[in-house]
Parts: C-alpha cells; structure tokens; sequence
C-alpha cells in the first residue's frame, strides 16, 4: 500500500507541475488563453474564471469572456469603470 501512494503522489506531482508550466501568467504582449467560439453558459463562466485564476482579464480573452457572462448575470461587478 505505501508504495501504491508514493507512486499516486509522484504522478499528482508531475501533473501538477505540467499543469503550471503550460498555465503560466504571460507578457502584456502575449494573448494568454484564446477566447470561445460561443458565449459560455453561466456554469461555464464560472468554471473558467476559477480556472483561469492567475491570468489577468487584460491578456485572457477566455477569462474576460467568461467575465462578460458573470457580468451580464449580474453575478460579479467590474471594478473598473466600463467605457
């Protein structure tokens, strides 16, 4: 048994690793994440903006379309000003 949890943590490990390599905040430059094809469900939305928590809405266009669902909703309320 004790070997069967080193190896479940080892792989959780490398997954994990993985996981913050290829979803790395990126440069101003750079578009991070591209943005659907269709508006995300509500559902959807709300997933996406938890798992995009380290990028930022300017560089993400698949956070910041899933902000613009939350936001329609009236779920979440932009801290900046729209203009």
């Amino acid at each position: 048994m004790p070997t069967a949890m080193v190896i479940a943590f080892g792989v959780a490990g490398v997954i994990y690793g993985t996981i913050c390599l290829f979803d790395r905040p990126v440069k101003a430059t750079e578009t991070c994440h591209p943005a659907p094809d269709i508006p995300y469900t509500l559902e959807d939305a709300h997933l996406v903006w938890h798992t995009r928590i380290r990028c930022d809405t300017e560089t993400c266009a698949d956070k910041s379309a899933a902000l613009d669902v939350l936001v329609d909703a009236k779920l979440v309320k932009p801290w900046r000003a729209v203009r």
